[in-house]
This record gives structure tokens, C-alpha cells and sequence, in this order.
């Protein structure tokens, strides 16, 4: 997750930055600054493929090397039995279940208390590390009460050992060969470690978010959005989809249910007198599609994604290239395990199911949100198949398709045909700039989700970073009318810093790059109200409105945006 080291080696223009409008909101947090979080997911643990997604997703597959970098943890063998811990506290079985959830919004009753509140979910994750380690300690016993005596082995170090060393921060030989660890020397173990100001300790809290519902994570990014002083009137929670390419599939939340628990905070948020609404992006994967097609699999992809749009009130459809395929145009290599199942090299059936979805989405004027940085590929370059190089054939062939790319951007990836061209020149932002510049009225865009570089970044790389996005703004949109706000909620959740993340690319954008307010508030609600089916008299808002009207919720909740001639008229 270390990515978008945002907007680098990119010169400075002198054209300003700072024309506004008669009509602008207030941008300085406190004002009750209105706002889109255009990229953000509530996903719990029993909603993803948890092992691969923690080792191919997280880790990058390679525990012992990306793992000890993120952890800063030296010992291999600390950091496999970190990683398993992690994986114990991600178990499903600590998360509730679609079904789980469906019921207790329809009753009320038969909470899991420990996933009601952010304080529960973090004792019950507190706990479990502590046993988890007295599990440990009972291994190590066995491994000494079971040597033959003089036998060497049990004296050596092994990896649970240095992990409890690790973890009580006192060396394990201080206890009898024979004495076991006591629950509450385990307890305060574990509680130490969850108070930790490092990347350990942000990566346990982080853990345990992902027991909570999804309704409470809806709840809690509310909470620390107002507490910065801004005030979210929609939310775009993302659902994914990565079993085929993980090969690990969910079973305890399929993503048809997880549709309906969307569905059921949709209505929940919208029914509420004020607070924000809440529509989400359906999970596509045409790998599924194919395998459906094929007969080797028996949910379709595509008709669940036309049932989100049409029938539970989802925004739009969301994209992973990492996980193995591009935009269009496919090609090898995928994973042996994927050609082996169907039989064949999955190219043109790819881009068949694609395309299909590409149509469903100019039809329902539904918008496509996509991973768009190279990162978190879930195989050997997985992570380029994103490239904007890829989608630009898409864009020419569907003028109608709202696409944005998201996690703009490092300007260190070269786009596909442009490897000899010096960067910035040859990065993927530079490409998908010269797109917007050339197609300036076309419903593709990007969004700034996970800029992390705001919490840590020195004074002089924010300078850098200042003057890198001024010039692409200057050089490909002057007007900003093609940069959106994103959190990127969940993941964002394990940096250091979290709580005041808004505030901190809010002073960015007004302080560091000098831009308007007008600016601003494009960037933070404006333009995700125009590029989302938010337009008065759209297809993809009148969508919305039927799912409002079916389901007898109050219409003047959904926000609304002008129309893109009366906006340039009047400055809207």
C-alpha cells in the first residue's frame, strides 16, 4: 500500500491557479466544509479473500522482504509470525457476515456486540492477540518438554520465540524453560503493542476495523470526517471482487449478499434526517464473467452488476486491473491456475466481457471507478495493466463512459510506448492528461484517494509536490474540472496521521499549491457531482430516483448537481 508518492518530477508553470466564482463554499475546516468522499470502501474481513489479500495485496507476496520494509521489522521469522497473527485477526470468523448484517438492520437484534463500535472491536482484537500469544508459548513449552535431553534443537531459537520476545519486550529467557506465560502477563503484552506509535501497532488497530459491520464503518468515517470540521453529503463505498485472480473464494459474504447489505445501508442513510447518503460501486470482475460464460462458474459478474445498478441502488462499477487484466486489448501471461480451469488462454473473452460491461454502464449512464496506479498487482506486472495507455481505445470507442482513474499519481510509471520518453513526459498521468487536454467535455477523470504524502511529507517535498500539480493542472486542465477528492477508507485507515487527513489535503490544495476556493470546492464536491449521475435530468440520476421511489425514501436527499451548460453559464 505504499503508493501514490503523489505528483513528482513535474515543472512548475506560471499561469495562476486562482480563478474563481461568485459561488463557492466554505473551504477552511470548521465551516462545515460540504464534501463528496468519491472513493472509499467499508468492506470487513468476511467480505474478501483474507489470506491472499493480506500476502498478494498487502504484502506484495513476499512476506520476508515487502512485509519487514512496511513493518520495519528486521527478523523474517518476527515478521511471518506478525503476519499470522494479522491473519488470525482477520479471520472471517471475527467479522459479521452479510446474512449477519442483513438481519440485525432488519431487527435489530442479534448483535455481535464486539463489532458495534470501533472501542469493541479493538478490545476483542486485544484479546485474541493475547491469547495468540499464550498459543505461541504453549508451542514453545511442548518443544522443550518433548527433546530428549542434551538435545540441542530445543535450545535453539525459534521463530515463536523471538516473536514473544518481540512482543513482551522482555527476553522470553527470563521465564523458566517450564514456567508458562501468564494471561495477564499475555494481556498487557497485547496491550501494549495495539498503544504502539509505529507501524506495528498502527497495523493491529488497523486489523480490527475489520471486524466491525459495514454500517459502523459508514458510521465512523462520518464521525472522522465532522471531526475535521468537514461534512460528507455522499459516500461511494466501493465493493471488490478478487476471488478468481486470488484463487480463494468468499464464502462466508458472496458478493451478491454483500450487494444487499449495501442496499440496506443505502436506504438506512437516505431514510436519516440529515447526514450523508450513501451509494456504492459494484465490484466487476470479467475473469468471473468468463468463467460463467464457460460454465465454470455459476454467478455472472455482469448480472450482478446490472442488478446493483437497477434494483439496490448502486452508484456504479469498480474496476481492478492489478488483479490480471487490462481495460482492452488483453494478453499473457495470467495465472497458470486460471488458464489450467478454463482451458484456455482467456484474451478475447476478456475483452468480450468488458466491452458487455462497458455497454451496461453508457446504458445506465452508470460511472466506472478504477485502480489507477501501478501498484498492488496481484502477479508479475499485474500492476501496469492499469495503465490510462490501455483505456484511452476504451474512451475513444465509448465517448459516453464516465471513467475515472484512480490514486492520481506518482509520475514515476511509463505508460506503454512511451519507456524511452523521460519522465514526466512518459508517465501514466502525463498520458491520461493529454486525453483530458484533447477531450475536454469527455467524463473522465481522477482521483487524488490515499494521498498519504500529505501526513509526512517534508517541506521541501511538499514543495515539489505543490508545484508538480499546479503544472499538470495548467498544462491538461486549467479549469480543474477533472480532479476529485477520495479517501480511500478502509485502506487509509493504518497510516499515521488518519485522523486529520481531510484537513491535511485540504491545507495542501489552499496553502501549498495557493489554490481558490472555487478550486477547492470543484475539487471536493463539484466535480464528483458532475461526473457521478448527479446532473439534474441525467439517466444515471433519474436511475437513482426510481430506486428511491421503489423503496419510498425522501428524494430531496440525493444531492443534485447542474446541468454542464447551465454550470458554465452561471458558474454552478
Amino acid at each position: 500500500m505504499l503508493r501514490r508518492s503523489f505528483l513528482k518530477q513535474a515543472s512548475l508553470s506560471a499561469v495562476a491557479l486562482t480563478a474563481g466564482c461568485a459561488r463557492s463554499s466554505p473551504t477552511i475546516p470548521g465551516e462545515d466544509v460540504p464534501f463528496i468522499d468519491a472513493h472509499c470502501h467499508v468492506f470487513n474481513a468476511s467480505d474478501l479473500p483474507t489470506t491472499r489479500f493480506l500476502r498478494q495485496v498487502v504484502f506484495e507476496d513476499f512476506p520476508k522482504q515487502s512485509a519487514a520494509r512496511i513493518l520495519a521489522v528486521r527478523d523474517p521469522d518476527v515478521t511471518d509470525e506478525f503476519i499470522a497473527l494479522l491473519l488470525k485477526l482477520l479471520g472471517t470468523a471475527s467479522a459479521p457476515t452479510a446474512d449477519e448484517e442483513i438481519t440485525f438492520l432488519d431487527t435489530g437484534q442479534n448483535g455481535k456486540a464486539a463489532s458495534l463500535s470501533v472501542e469493541k472491536a479493538r478490545a476483542a482484537a486485544v484479546e485474541d492477540t493475547s491469547q495468540h500469544l499464550l498459543e505461541l508459548d504453549r508451542k514453545r513449552l511442548r518443544i522443550v518438554t518433548m527433546a530428549a535431553p542434551g538435545d540441542r534443537t530445543a535450545q535453539s531459537s525459534t521463530s515463536e520465540e523471538k516473536f514473544l520476545n518481540y512482543m513482551l519486550g522482555t527476553p522470553i529467557k527470563t521465564l523458566r524453560a517450564n514456567e508458562p506465560l501468564t494471561i495477564g502477563e499475555a494481556r498487557k503484552a497485547s496491550q501494549r503493542a495495539f498503544l504502539r506509535q509505529d507501524s506495528v501497532g498502527r497495523y493491529l488497530n488497523w486489523f480490527s476495523l475489520f471486524r466491525l459491520y459495514r454500517h459502523v464503518l459508514v458510521e465512523r468515517l462520518v464521525h472522522d470526517s465532522r471531526a475535521q470540521g468537514f461534512n460528507p453529503i455522499l459516500l461511494t463505498p466501493a465493493l471488490v471482487d478478487y476471488d478468481e485472480w486470488l484463487y480463494e473464494d468468499v464464502d462466508s459474504s458472496p458478493l451478491n449478499r454483500q450487494m444487499v447489505v449495501m442496499d440496506r445501508i443505502s436506504q438506512r442513510m437516505a431514510k436519516a434526517k440529515s447526514g450523508p447518503v450513501v451509494h456504492g460501486y459494484m465490484g466487476f470482475d470479467p475473469l468471473r464473467e468468463v468463467a460463467f460464460r464457460k460454465g465454470k462458474s455459476k454467478v455472472s459478474s455482469l448480472a450482478t452488476a446490472r442488478s446493483a445498478l437497477m434494483d439496490h441502488g448502486f452508484i456504479g462499477i469498480k474496476l481492478y486491473p492489478p488483479m490480471g487484466f487490462r481495460p482492452t486489448d488483453n494478453q499473457p501471461p495470467y495465472p497458470d491456475r486460471t488458464v489450467k480451469s478454463l482451458g484456455f488462454e482467456p484474451s478475447g473473452e476478456l475483452d468480450a466481457a468488458l466491452r458487455d460491461l462497458y455497454k451496461l454502464c453508457v446504458e445506465a449512464d452508470a460511472p466506472i471507478l478504477a485502480h489507477g496506479y501501478a501498484s498492488n498487482g496481484s502477479g508479475p506486472d499485474y500492476a501496469k495493466r492499469g495503465d490510462p495507455a490501455y483505456w484511452i481505445p476504451v474512451f475513444k470507442e465509448f465517448p459516453k463512459l464516465r471513467v475515472c482513474l484512480a490514486h492520481f499519481g506518482r509520475f514515476s510509471a511509463r505508460s506503454a510506448g512511451q519507456e524511452e520518453m523521460p519522465l514526466p513526459n512518459g508517465s501514466w498521468e502525463w498520458r491520461l492528461g493529454e486525453f483530458i487536454r484533447e477531450n475536454p467535455g469527455q467524463n473522465v477523470v481522477a482521483d487524488i484517494s490515499y494521498f498519504s504524502e500529505v501526513l509526512s511529507a517534508s517541506s521541501k517535498e511538499r514543495d515539489l509536490l505543490a508545484k508538480s500539480f499546479k503544472d499538470w493542472l495548467v498544462q491538461f486542465d486549467s479549469g480543474c474540472d477533472h480532479i476529485m477528492y477520495g479517501s480511500d477508507w478502509i485502506m487509509l485507515g493504518k497510516e499515521a496521521g488518519y485522523d486529520r487527513y481531510i484537513k491535511s489535503v485540504n491545507a495542501f490544495l489552499r496553502t501549498d499549491c495557493g489554490l481558490s476556493s472555487d478550486i477547492c470546492d470543484k475539487i471536493f464536491r463539484r466535480n464528483a457531482l458532475r461526473f457521478l449521475p448527479l446532473e439534474r435530468g441525467s439517466l444515471g440520476r433519474e436511475r437513482l430516483l426510481a430506486y428511491y421511489r421503489a423503496n419510498g425514501l425522501d428524494e430531496s436527499r440525493l444531492p443534485s448537481a447542474s446541468s454542464r451548460l447551465v454550470a458554465s453559464i452561471f458558474g454552478k
